[in-house]
């Protein structure tokens, strides 16, 4: 935390608070000192704020915990886990990752943030063409990487669609989301193609070759339209974003003859999967697959081979294509407000703290192979920076060994009581499903 500028800071919910320049904000200043120490010995109705964006009436943005260090008896900040990213790139708080596991998960050249406040991103398979050949390597698939227990030299499809989820916030809830802008698919088109203009990959911005959906009469509609001639002329690779077809019946089928459809693909070039692909795609996203065959929403994060243009002689007429070779598929599950979730218990659960008016966050993870990941955290309960919460869905001898693991990792780090569980196992377990921990008044 010694790196990075010092921004004011804001003490509220206190008797006596106010706001700290960086220039007041020393060890040995007496206010300052003082201010702290109220706030750590009155953590549930203290709130203290990192002002790096400014002031902003929602008090759970940018939230530092105060800590007490006896050793050098002083009190230090830091940025509450889950929220990093809140923060402007220079402060000393902000933070690419939500967790050290997904940090691990590369080497540290994967992802560098740039002077700018621009991320640069290395995939397996880069957006440029070397020399104007073609080729993907044999042995690489850029949806999802293999489990080495090693850092990995690239991020995954998977880990790009995660990466751009948090940073964009779409995997955190807060109840005023609804009342300011329903979630939608042009919402989270919008918000992709925002995020994308802050991200690099192979010298490129990624806002220039992503598709995304779009409405017939939207400004996206141009602009996927612009980045297709765009990487056709100049032989880039693009990457397109976008729910799978609602209508899974037709959607599967396509795929299976070679077809990729997905959600509002207007300005989209014709997107073809060999059987190679989609067979890659079957083994690491089957559980997402069938969730789409069930109905539920599925994000497909793809990337694609350089734009082509043919023509089709149709009814006498030479028709211009433009098609687009996908060499890699990741597949991610959301709920309605686009909240990611591995199963249907974890959407029973979202459903029930968006019911209920629960701030959360999903934890993300990446490319990373640490299981110990929470299913959810809630981020509203008074005192405490988050509360983990787990989805216990599966009866087997493995996942016990697994759940016995996880359990015991909760209880040492949060306490037995500082963690929330559901056994989705149990007869009539839906209709038993604890109570979630109290929201902070």
């Amino acid at each position: 935390m010694s790196k990075g500028k010092t921004y004011s800071v804001q003490i509220t919910g206190l008797s006596q608070g106010g706001v700290f320049q960086p220039h007041e904000q020393l060890d040995y200043d007496s206010e300052w000192r003082t201010r702290l120490g109220d706030a750590y010995a009155n953590n549930v109705e203290a709130r203290v704020i990192c002002l790096c964006r400014g002031q902003n009436e929602d008090l759970t943005l940018r939230r530092l915990v105060v800590r007490y260090l006896k050793d050098s008896d002083r009190f230090s900040l830091s940025a509450w886990r889950y929220s990093g990213g809140q923060h402007w790139q220079d402060c000393r708080f902000y933070s690419v990752w939500a967790d050290e596991a997904s940090a691990k998960a590369y080497s540290s050249s994967v992802v560098t943030v740039n002077g700018d406040g621009t991320f640069s991103i290395t995939l397996p398979v880069g957006l440029s063409r070397q020399n104007g050949t073609s080729g993907t390597p044999s042995d690489v698939n850029p949806a999802s990487h293999l489990r080495t227990g090693k850092q990995k030299p690239s991020m995954s499809l998977l880990g790009l669609g995660h990466f751009i989820w948090q940073q964009s916030e779409i995997n955190t809830w807060k109840p005023h989301y609804v009342k300011n802008r329903p979630r939608s698919a042009m919402w989270l088109a919008s918000r992709i193609d925002s995020m994308a203009q802050n991200i690099r990959i192979s010298r490129l911005t990624l806002s220039d070759v992503l598709l995304v959906s779009a409405s017939s009469d939207g400004a996206q509609k141009q602009k996927n339209q612009m980045r297709v001639r765009y990487a056709t002329e100049n032989k880039k690779r693009m990457v397109a974003i976008a729910l799978l077809k609602a209508d899974a019946t037709d959607g599967y089928a396509a795929l299976q003859q070679g077809h990729l459809t997905l959600s509002s693909p207007i300005g989209f070039p014709k997107l073809n999967v060999s059987p190679n692909v989609f067979r890659a795609c079957e083994r690491s996203f089957q559980s997402e697959l069938n969730a789409w065959k069930a109905g539920h929403k599925v994000v497909a994060v793809l990337e694609t081979e350089p734009p082509t243009l043919r023509f089709q002689k149709i009814k006498g007429r030479n028709i211009p294509i433009t098609e687009a070779e996908v060499i890699g598929i990741a597949l991610i599950r959301v709920t309605p407000r686009f909240i990611p979730v591995d199963s249907g218990y974890e959407e029973i659960i979202e459903t029930r703290l968006c019911e209920q008016e629960r701030c959360f966050v999903k934890p993300l993870r990446f490319d990373a192979e640490e299981d110990t990941f929470p299913d959810f955290v809630l981020t509203d309960v008074g005192g405490k920076e988050f509360v983990p919460m787990e989805v216990f869905g599966m009866n087997t001898e493995c996942y016990a060994a697994r759940r016995e693991v996880k359990t015991e990792f909760y209880n040492r780090e949060y306490g037995a009581d500082g963690w929330w569980s559901w056994d989705a196992t149990l007869k009539d377990a839906e209709d038993s499903i604890p109570p979630f921990p109290e929201k902070a008044s």
